[in-house]
């Protein structure tokens, strides 16, 4: 068919303007991605200049392009509210009049809300501590609010991944308005239990990064003793037990502080007093169970109060039921646990009741708790003189709870009060303190809190180990490998 020149040119019009609608469609692309290549390049510009003036320390310089990267570039990196956070501090802390301050205060606090919207999985409780904490260091809302905003915090399932000082925080304000007589004994008292519970479970995490690298370095070394961890792993576990010792330090202030108002006597009346109001809650028994529990005071008779109670009203909501369910949480025992009744069982000295009914808490226990079960079974054979069931069960309690030096030191204790007991001769028998003085060096090396101890002791182990004359006589030399078979056996090295 042939076409005249004017139905040739619309169709070539056509042809044309297709053309351009593609091509104008390709340039939008383009654009796009150009423009978001230069947003990534200017974002990663400004984390650059930051990062170059923090470490001047050239924070009001550095303020402008703090400001500008929040503005344009919020939601793509970390480091902005990292570098923002220390900009601010310094500036707030350096402001020459009340309202500066106050504005640099306020701008944290505002970062730091951002950082929890923008960055949901970046650890948001512990985010909101730290924001409560500038609230708090900068007097930017009333003692009461704070104290109100500390408790929504702690009662929160994410709690216990919370910093030392927002743990400390708390319970300091705590006390500060009981001494001003705005809050009763018994919430400050809540408040000891609760920092006292996340401190505890900061402890074992801790902990147990801290063991689980050092068990891994402790297989790598009896390999060969030249064996390292990698960079990354060394530094995990330095901050694992910098952690660590934090939370303890914490926690031993905690301790002495109300240590003296916290007896098993001083306690008692106050929930003997609030029992007749709760009686009819599951959630106050349980929970008062566990408080009174976390001071080893079984032997009240309010304990025994809240258990019948407890199971009274479980059997009264579920009358087919044969009894009460056990109470174990990660909070600890609840009211008709096999682990309260050992615990009481082990502190009137029944061990052999104690090691049976630990064995059956062992079934519902989880995690670390397993830990402490399984280190309580070892003291209680230790104690009716099953010295290497003792000893086994001490290790399975390190196997539950890496990180946990007790255990060591029971082991070490076993080996070095009963050397006498290993072996057939004279350097068989000294060979058990230089065992001894082994898992008293393991027990400091996994665990800061049984270093002092465990450094004394492993002196005296060593010290009454065999001499390297001793040790030629046997054809043995330093460095060699000697091996004892006494409450499960055990190598050691000649020293």
């Amino acid at each position: 068919m042939i076409l005249g020149s004017k139905e040739e040119s619309t169709i070539n019009n056509r042809k044309i303007e297709k053309k351009m609608k593609k091509l104008l469609s390709v340039c939008s692309v383009l654009l796009f991605f150009a423009s978001h290549q230069v947003s990534a390049q200017n974002c990663d510009g400004y984390e650059i200049k930051l990062n170059q003036l923090v470490q001047k320390e050239a924070y009001e310089e550095a303020y402008p392009t703090f400001i500008e990267a929040i503005e344009k570039c919020a939601d793509k990196k970390v480091s902005y509210y990292i570098f923002g956070e220390k900009i601010l501090d310094e500036l707030a802390k350096n402001a020459t009049t009340e309202a500066e301050r106050k504005k640099y205060a306020t701008q944290i606090v505002d970062l730091l809300q951002k950082r929890i919207n923008l960055f949901p999985n970046d650890k948001p409780a512990y985010w909101e501590g730290e924001k409560i904490n500038y609230e708090l260091t900068y007097n930017l809302k009333t003692k009461e609010n704070i104290y109100k905003e500390y408790k929504k915090l702690f009662d929160s399932s994410e709690a216990e991944k919370l910093s030392t000082s927002t743990v400390l925080n708390y319970y300091t304000i705590a006390l500060e308005l009981l001494n001003e007589q705005v809050l009763q004994f018994d919430e400050a008292l809540d408040v000891y239990f609760k920092t006292k519970e996340v401190t505890e479970k900061n402890i074992e995490l801790r902990s147990r990064e801290y063991g689980e690298l050092a068990e891994k370095l402790d297989s790598l070394q009896t390999i060969d003793p030249a064996k390292k961890l990698s960079n990354e792993e060394e530094q995990k576990m330095a901050n694992a037990q910098s952690a660590k010792n934090s939370f303890l330090e914490i926690q031993d202030s905690m301790e002495a502080i109300l240590s003296q108002y916290t007896t098993c006597e001083n306690l008692s009346p106050m929930y003997i007093n609030k029992f007749e109001a709760n009686r009819d809650s599951l959630e106050w028994l349980i929970s008062s169970y566990q408080q009174l529990a976390s001071r080893d005071c079984y032997d009240l008779p309010i304990m025994e109060t809240i258990e019948k109670q407890y199971a009274y009203l479980w059997k009264k909501a579920n009358p087919q039921a044969e009894q009460a369910p056990v109470q174990a949480s990660s909070k600890g025992p609840g009211p008709g646990s096999s682990y309260g009744q050992a615990a009481r069982a082990f502190s009137q000295k029944n061990y052999s009741s104690a090691i049976k009914l630990f064995q059956e808490a062992l079934n519902d226990a989880s995690g670390g708790q397993k830990g402490d079960i399984a280190y309580y079974i070892a003291i209680s054979y230790q104690k009716i003189g099953q010295l290497s069931t003792a000893v086994n069960w001490a290790k399975k309690a390190t196997s539950y709870k890496p990180g946990y030096g007790a255990p060591y030191e029971l082991i070490a204790g076993i080996f070095g009060s009963n050397a006498n007991s290993c072996g057939n001769n004279t350097f068989e028998k000294l060979t058990a303190y230089w065992v001894a003085a082994d898992f008293a060096n393991k027990a400091c090396a996994v665990d800061s809190r049984s270093c002092k101890r465990a450094r004394s002791a492993a002196a005296s182990y060593n010290a009454n180990g065999p001499s390297l004359e001793m040790a030629f006589q046997q054809g043995k030399k330093k460095g060699d490998r000697v091996s004892i078979s006494c409450f499960g056996g055990a190598t050691t090295t000649v020293r």
